[in-house]
């Protein structure tokens, strides 16, 4: 699954995309992906898939809120990186406050992120945002 072009599909609002809700998207094979939804205030879920999610998954996790959507992407090839797309289909992706670009977050940290998706009033402020070109 290509997240970037995929990501963008998935998170526009003119096509349709699901609101407040938690998913589970899945690669099976090039042409099968399975997924699986759930409510926001299903956390127990949610906290479950993160803990599952593992960098050489092809997986994704999202949260889609009236706010935006967040999106942490197992591809295979790197780690497991976080990113957060408004309603104006702009995008950025979760750093380490201080780090480099390329520190990944921890597990402890994706999962804080995520798991705050579900019930912010708007988007997460931690950790630091950078935007994606």
């Amino acid at each position: 699954m290509g997240w970037l072009g995929w990501l963008g599909d998935r998170l526009s609002r003119s096509r349709g995309a699901p609101m407040d809700v938690a998913e589970r998207l899945t690669g099976r094979s090039l042409f099968r992906v399975d997924s699986e939804s759930v409510p926001l205030n299903d956390r127990a879920t949610v906290q479950r898939w993160l803990r599952e999610l593992r960098p050489e998954h092809d997986e994704q996790i999202l949260v889609h809120r009236s706010w935006g959507s967040i999106v942490a992407v197992a591809d295979r090839r790197g780690p497991v990186s976080v990113f957060l797309a408004d309603d104006e289909n702009k995008a950025w992706f979760a750093a380490v406050r201080g780090a480099s670009d390329e520190q990944p977050l921890t597990p402890e940290q994706l999962e804080h992120v995520m798991v705050d998706a579900l019930t912010s009033p708007g988007p997460p402020r931690w950790p630091e945002w950078r935007y994606l070109v």
